[in-house]
């Protein structure tokens, strides 16, 4: 839904006389590979909205993704903890072998502004707010548990810009200060969400590579999410994990 309603204020104020060398949507698709609990890999979508003044030096900027697995992984048994389910005659539990599914799904916003330099260096600062959910699921249920994580602070990074007639290249390095960190458990046995929110946080990384030509993108990005440990005395505590995600984007600038 926040695609749409971004989708549609960029259409509208592109339309708007004047405006062309203002503000610039752009849309996205590509896959993303996780090595994290499992290996993974998801379809991507995005968003982007850039608004450059021409006598300005600075660029506001706005981004969207979201995605979603193209598949099931399986899930080691031995280094995954489960709430217990209650034991009745209506219920069996789950046996120590029985095959357990892991997807992932998740989404990310950034909003923030970049400056321009003579040199081709662009510093920019920018709020984050970036989501990632496990679902684990069985050929008994196909809702077991779910893990949800949460970020949301400040993103500092730097990137070198190369022009051409008709293309250009851009390497850029960002790191990530999260402010405020979650993580909800949900599950079939678990009753109400838990939410638990992590006291200690650690610095996320991303190194994107853009080629440019024309109204065409093509990018690749590596980034390492580190997720603190959570514990609650009404749930199961969750260690601290890092993810690895390597991504390719295709994208039209309108």
């Amino acid at each position: 839904m926040r695609v749409r309603i971004l989708c549609f204020i960029a259409f509208l104020l592109i339309s708007l006389p004047g405006n062309s060398q203002k503000i610039r949507f752009a849309s996205s698709i590509g896959t993303s590979t996780f090595q994290w609990y499992e290996n993974q890999t998801t379809m991507d979508l995005g968003a982007q909205l850039t608004f450059q003044h021409p006598n300005k030096k600075y660029q506001i900027f706005a981004k969207l993704k979201a995605l979603g697995n193209l598949h099931e992984s399986p899930v080691d048994r031995e280094i995954l903890l489960l709430m217990e389910p209650p034991v009745n005659m209506n219920n069996k539990p789950l046996g120590a072998t029985d095959p357990l599914f892991a997807a992932y799904r998740g989404g990310q916003a950034d909003a923030g502004i970049q400056w321009n330099t003579k040199s081709g260096l662009t510093p920019s600062i920018a709020l984050y707010s970036k989501s990632l959910a496990r679902k684990i699921t069985s050929n008994q249920s196909q809702y077991i548990e779910e893990e949800k994580y949460a970020l949301h602070g400040i993103s500092v990074g730097l990137a070198y810009k190369a022009n051409w007639k008709q293309s250009s290249l851009q390497v850029y390095g960002q790191i990530f200060e999260p402010l405020i960190q979650r993580i909800t458990l949900y599950g079939r046995y678990v009753g109400v969400p838990y939410t638990s929110k992590v006291s200690k946080h650690s610095l996320s990384y991303r190194t994107h590579v853009d080629f440019h030509y024309q109204k065409m993108g093509l990018s690749l990005t590596y980034e390492i999410l580190n997720f603190g440990s959570a514990e609650n005395i009404n749930s199961k505590s969750i260690d601290a994990t890092q993810a690895q995600i390597l991504s390719t984007l295709f994208t039209y600038y309108f």
